[in-house]
């Protein structure tokens, strides 16, 4: 089979390429961290310790730990203390953001992710945001109830036997 069979983009190929690992997100800065510590516990991490701290400076840009130590001392906190990070959700927050602000400064840094970009239950190209169809059926609960209780089930057909 040649190389360029699921080049075509007429027929079935491979998934679009997800989201580059690593990312500039929590969960890298929180892996990195506790790989740290680990190490310094004197735990033998030193493959996962390559391939994370590999992945830190990719994530957010070779300066990475410089703006970490001036995140931390930014907030009056010891920049040899990395621990505060994993027990401080809001702590570690507010050093991410410190560290998104970085990457946006430096030319050698990837992008920051988009700040404004939040989880909705909502389609975004929908001009009510689905709060209608929430509020008919939050409206009919009451009729919904009454009906489920008081009609009988409609029978199950597919996969019933009468014995």
């Amino acid at each position: 089979m040649p190389d360029d069979a699921f080049d075509d983009d007429d027929g079935p190929g491979f998934p679009p390429e997800p989201r580059p690992w690593p990312g500039p997100d929590r969960y890298t800065l929180r892996g990195w961290v506790e790989v740290e510590l680990a190490l310094e516990g004197g735990a033998r991490v030193d493959a996962a310790h390559a391939v994370l701290d590999d992945g830190i400076r990719r994530a957010f840009g070779p300066g990475v730990l410089g703006w970490l130590a001036e995140a931390l001392a930014a907030e009056g906190r010891d920049p040899q203390d990395l621990a505060v990070l994993l027990d401080d959700d809001g702590l570690a927050g507010r050093v991410l953001a410190a560290l998104h602000e970085r990457m946006g400064a430096d030319e050698q840094a990837p992008e920051p992710p988009d700040a404004h970009l939040v989880w909705s239950a909502f389609s975004p190209d929908d001009p009510y945001g689905g709060r209608r169809a929430i509020q008919r059926a939050s409206r009919r609960r009451r009729e919904s109830a009454r009906r489920a209780l008081l009609e009988p089930r409609p029978p199950r057909v597919a996969g019933r036997r009468d014995r």
